[in-house]
């Protein structure tokens, strides 16, 4: 078991030692109060970091080697002694004794010990080698003014006997002759909380008692000199009159300031390792950079896109009302370097500025109490991100030092925004579609998620739009694939501009696009977006000098109206959208009653099997009347399944789950023999009518439909001529070469063939010209206010026109007002088929109708 800290407080709190406990990697679990008064870290802040972070960078790699020495050699103590790390940005030296706690298989589990402050030791010993000719020198007697080092010394009463002359010009007052210590201990001070000067435990108190030098680095604090450090010695030398103190300062400014340096590039890199947020890395690195230089102001300024614009990232040292943005040609030259150069030093007060916006930009700095500047490019390896900038308040001569730090502060900062953009790049190629810029699947799946929890949360309401094109594989195969996506992204485009910024476009694969709109106010709200979204596509849209017309399909799912999970909303808009394309819609909300996937529908697979067995599969029959003469000339046999419990079941419940089990094809049979053993019927009554029957696509791929034809007229023996199979357009285009063949190969038999649901699919003049069809079916949406609708008036026309052109019967269904029949018989159309002349009835009911 890991021990604890003394269970006395009063035991360790007045300890200057620190004791820690760390885990088996190092991570600080306890530290005693003494950590923060040799660090200035807090306790509480410290607990859960590494113990490596505060090792002085150049001593890590051998501190570790010499942990992994102890751990794998089995010892149990160890023994290090270097430099640590204090709030200030300075070093403690710093001895630590450590022992290895392991469990009781001989792991590592931790680490329980102490750390001692010994940097005056240090410091003495370092002063003492340092010193030692000086010390020569001052006890031989030697002029001051000859010693290469700052003297002071000092008088029995504690006042300045003689100093240094490079000394007196750097401190003034406090070292002439005769001038109290105090005022020398005010100049003075301890930069990391160490030993003060005077004091009853001071320097000068300490040596005189003990007679024994005291070593300690002081800061200068007095404003003309700040800046400065000293490493001090305080002698006690021997003397006529006694013993007389003598301070000996050697100046250590740039040796300190290094290491400052160096320890801010360290901390701002390992928080930049870290992952650090950039906004707060911006803030550190200014208010690191003014302390370290000790500047008045630092700040970090960023490029933007827009041409001569720059954001405040962060500052230091600014009023809160400091501008967020500027405009880099006012401050060019003063403050960040002109384009082109890497860096800029400057002398505010002194810059003559040509044209009167420099003026101006150098008069507002002057005027906000800036003197001299210095800035460098934050750079990255793909583009620069922007400047680090520092002004002073006081003419300032910006060394070559100082300005390799600006530039190394600037390259960690420049390495964590290129890794930031790398990562936000990465993530947006996860999770966007690289042909348009979109949302991809990905991302519509996590924005539906999130979307779903807040509807659940809040009571609102979501909408899904799933689009697909029709007929892009056209584009494809006809302009070829470089054509093709440019379409895609120029309807990618048409989408992003329609909708708004709280809505997510996503293109999903292929010609499918999808649209979350969150959230929505009423259903009739997402059905008026996706009919306009449908006329954005609809758009005449030229690419390649080429004029394209393109048609989509929509699907309109709604949350909570259609489900509340991401996969089931996407689902049922898919059954929603191929409902829109079949029907030729355009734009369809679902409706449980087409989802082919719906639980009580999927319970049809083995109910339709065991319904053809047991004879719940009738056939009803609808009249076709000839439109001159008002005749029933033929009827089109229609499947219904009578359901013991839902009662009679349209074939489109059906149909489609038939083709996916397999069995179309028993069904089709049925039908063909159940329909020709009733035209026989007809036929021996004196009242000959043809049958036509829908043959599936599925059927139509069907290898055995057309023996399966023939087989059924010669087992009902009716002629060939009484049939008529009913093709759809669409299925004759799923495989045009494939259904030519089949329908060939019934003309030659003597089958008559029509086309149904004629202006639905895409088949093009030349397709229709060589598909050997007798009859051409106009859809029923066509007759849909064609009285009254003069678009569709043409197209029936068209149609028409078409179909008596090429040597084909035409068929209108979906006649139900006298309005559209007399239409259509000025128009010329054959036959019709509607409710005017009758519903699908049973067979006994056919003759029996009026006509």
């Amino acid at each position: 078991m890991t021990p604890g800290p003394p269970a006395d407080p009063s035991l360790w709190e007045d300890l200057d030692e620190v004791l820690f406990r760390t885990d088996a990697i190092g991570n600080w679990t306890w530290l005693s109060p003494a950590w923060t008064r040799l660090t200035g870290f807090a306790v509480a802040d410290t607990l859960g970091t590494n113990f490596l972070e505060y090792v002085h960078p150049d001593e890590r790699e051998r501190t570790l080697a010499l942990f992994g020495a102890v751990v794998v050699g089995g010892a149990d103590h160890c023994h290090h002694e270097g430099r640590y790390r204090t709030a200030s940005g300075g070093y403690r030296q710093v001895r630590l004794r450590a022992k290895v706690l392991r469990d009781p298989r001989g792991d590592v589990t931790g680490n329980v010990g102490t750390l001692v402050d010994v940097t005056a030791e240090r410091l003495g010993t370092q002063a003492a080698a340092e010193h030692a000719h000086l010390l020569e020198l001052v006890a031989d007697g030697a002029a001051y003014d000859d010693l290469p080092i700052g003297v002071v010394e000092c008088t029995p009463g504690l006042r300045v006997h003689r100093a240094t002359p490079a000394l007196r010009q750097l401190l003034g007052p406090a070292v002439e002759a005769g001038a109290p210590l105090t005022g020398l201990g005010r100049v003075l001070r301890p930069p990391d909380g160490g030993p003060q000067l005077l004091g009853p435990h001071g320097m000068v108190a300490t040596a005189a008692a003990t007679g024994r030098a005291q070593h300690a680095d002081l800061r200068v604090v007095d404003d003309a000199a700040a800046g400065h450090v000293f490493r001090a010695t305080v002698l006690a030398l021997p003397a006529a009159d006694g013993t007389r103190l003598t301070l000996v300062l050697q100046d250590v400014s740039e040796r300190h300031r290094a290491e400052r340096q160096q320890t801010c590039v360290s901390d701002l890199g390992g928080h930049a390792l870290a992952g650090a947020d950039l906004p707060d890395l911006f803030a550190r690195t200014a208010a690191q950079v003014r302390d370290v230089l000790g500047v008045a102001h630092c700040e970090v300024l960023e490029r933007t896109d827009a041409v001569d614009v720059l954001l405040t990232r962060a500052t230091s040292g600014w009023a809160p009302d400091f501008p967020h943005v500027l405009d880099a040609r006012d401050v060019e030259g003063t403050v960040v370097p002109a384009a082109g150069t890497p860096t800029l030093c400057c002398d505010i007060t002194a810059r003559q500025e040509e044209g009167e916006r420099g003026r101006a930009a150098a008069a507002w700095w002057r005027a906000h109490g800036v003197v001299s500047a210095a800035a460098v490019v934050i750079g990255g390896t793909t583009s620069s991100f922007g400047y680090l900038c520092v002004q002073a308040r006081t003419p300032r001569t910006w060394t070559g030092d100082e300005m390799a730090f600006l530039s190394s502060v600037a390259h960690v900062v420049a390495a964590a925004v290129e890794r930031r953009r790398t990562e936000e790049l990465i993530r947006h190629r996860a999770l966007h579609d690289p042909l348009t810029g979109l949302a991809n699947r990905v991302l519509l799946h996590d924005r539906l998620h999130h979307g779903l929890a807040a509807q659940q949360r809040h009571g609102t309401r979501l909408a899904l739009l799933l689009v697909d094109l029709d007929r892009f594989k056209e584009v494809n195969d006809t302009l070829g694939h470089d054509v093709g996506d440019r379409v895609l992204q120029v309807v990618a485009d048409r989408l992003r501009q329609q909708f708004r910024e709280t809505d997510t476009v996503a293109r999903l694969g292929g010609d499918e696009f999808a649209v979350l709109l969150d959230p929505v106010p009423a259903r009739h709200y997402a059905e008026r977006l996706a009919a306009e979204l449908r006329k954005q596509i609809r758009r005449p849209l030229r690419v390649e000098g080429i004029t394209l017309h393109l048609e989509g399909s929509v699907g309109v799912t709604l949350a909570p109206d259609h489900g509340d999970d991401p996969v089931g909303l996407l689902k049922r808009a898919d059954v929603a959208m191929y409902r829109a394309k079949q029907s030729a819609s355009g734009v369809e909300t679902y409706t449980p009653d087409a989802d082919l996937n719906r639980p009580e529908r999927l319970g049809y697979g083995g109910a339709l099997w065991q319904a053809l067995e047991s004879g719940q599969f009738v056939v009803h029959y609808q009249p076709q009347r000839d439109l001159r003469t008002g005749a029933t000339t033929g009827v089109e046999a229609l499947l219904r399944w009578r359901h013991p419990r839902q009662g009679l079941v349209l074939p489109d419940s059906f149909i489609p789950l038939a083709e996916q089990t397999g069995l179309i094809r028993p069904l089709t049979a049925h039908v063909l023999a159940t329909a020709l053993e009733q035209a026989a019927r007809w036929a021996a009554a004196g009242t000959p009518l043809q049958v036509a029957v829908n043959v599936s696509a599925r059927s139509l791929r069907d290898g055995s439909l057309v023996g399966e034809v023939l087989e059924q007229l010669e087992r009902a023996g009716a002629p060939a001529h009484v049939l008529e199979l009913e093709l759809t357009e669409s299925a004759v285009m799923a495989e045009p070469e494939a259904a030519m063949a089949v329908a060939a190969e019934l003309r030659e038999a003597g089958v008559r063939l029509a086309l149904d649901d004629f202006g639905t699919g895409y088949s093009s003049l030349a397709h229709l010209r060589d598909l050997p069809v007798d009859v051409l079916k106009i859809d029923r949406s066509f007759l849909r206010d064609v009285d009254t609708n003069h678009r569709n008036a043409s197209i029936v026309r068209s149609v028409i026109d078409l179909g008596h052109n090429l040597g084909m019967g035409v068929v209108a269904e979906g006649v139900e007002t006298p309005a559209a029949l007399e239409l259509l018989r000025r128009m010329g159309c054959d036959q019709g088929q509607g409710y005017l002349f009758g519903r699908p009835v049973e067979a006994a009911g056919v003759l029996a109708a009026p006509g």
